[in-house]
């Protein structure tokens, strides 16, 4: 912890840093917007694949392994699209991103009896969770301006909250020494 502290001033700057990119995020939407639709466009490839290989990996002992390798090709078809235009992406990532919910609340909730059925004490989870996506996809879906302002400002909610705690854990740090 010594050496940690002895940095404190690291994660100060990291805190404000963040607190300035909350600032951006706020002033610039559509900006941060194009930002996110890309980041999230890069993650949705990454989770298709994976998908699409713990479908096949598993096809031999999961009875849905199916929905799996279905819920993958979407994923991976719907992130090259996309990748293909940032702006357009951005302009739509509200609808995107319900869209994307609602597909997979519809896996969580069909895993949830999987779940159920192996016994799984927290089957449950998956089926409210599901629901839940399910919900928040439709709310989405129905109010592209409402989402686009739901999506950056819970961005740039998240990024100011996260350089505050970053600047006091720094003082807490500093006052170590």
């Amino acid at each position: 912890m010594k050496t940690v502290s002895k940095y404190w001033w690291l994660t100060l700057v990291r805190g404000l840093v963040l607190i300035l990119l909350a600032v951006m995020v706020f002033k610039h939407p559509v900006g941060a917007l194009v930002g996110v639709a890309m980041y999230l466009s890069i993650s949705l490839l990454f989770v298709g694949i994976t998908q699409i290989f713990m479908a096949i990996a598993t096809k031999q002992t999961q009875d849905n392994w199916g929905w799996t390798l279905t819920v993958g090709l979407i994923d991976v078809f719907i992130a090259f699209i996309l990748l293909s235009n940032p702006a357009v992406t951005a302009a739509t990532l509200p609808f995107v991103v319900g869209f994307w919910l609602i597909v997979a609340g519809v896996m969580n909730f069909v895993n949830a009896f999987q779940d159920k059925k192996e016994g799984l004490a927290y089957w449950w989870l998956g089926l409210v969770g599901g629901v839940l996506m399910i919900l928040i996809g439709f709310k989405l879906t129905n109010n592209l301006l409402v989402g686009t302002m739901a999506i950056t400002s819970w961005i740039g909610i998240g990024l100011l909250l996260a350089g505050i705690i970053n600047i006091a854990v720094a003082f807490g740090l500093k006052s170590l020494k």
